[in-house]
């Protein structure tokens, strides 16, 4: 399971995301996540995100590799969470779009990147 951890904040008077994921990386805006296919992908507000809701998560991609299904919101939870299929491959750009805490709307593009299998 690889976690990505969202934050909002202010960059040069922007609003942004700082993310950062459980495979330890981290950028603002433009995370690529490598998760290797088969796995479980939640995104969740870190602690003090400064975000009240994440409103919806999506491809923005025509094909679909890797999001072959959107994401779901996750049942009493602030968070969402998508199964990868065993045979997702590639990289794919998505949307996360969230509300902030003066109910100002924002949407971000980041990238999932499936590992290639592990050699035997």
């Amino acid at each position: 399971m690889v976690k990505i951890y969202l934050r909002s904040i202010l960059k040069n008077g922007e609003n942004s995301l700082a993310m950062f994921d459980s495979n330890r990386n981290g950028d603002i805006n433009d995370l690529t996540t490598e998760v290797p296919a088969g796995e479980t992908i939640i995104w969740k507000p870190d602690c003090c995100s400064g975000i009240k809701s994440i409103t919806r998560i999506y491809s923005k991609e025509d094909k679909h590799n890797v999001f072959i299904d959107n994401p779901k919101k996750r049942f009493l939870c602030k968070g969402f969470k998508l199964k990868l299929e065993e045979g997702a491959k590639g990289t794919e750009k998505y949307a996360i779009e969230y509300i902030i805490g003066d109910d100002t709307k924002v949407t971000i593009d980041p990238y999932v990147k499936i590992l290639p299998p592990p050699t035997k």
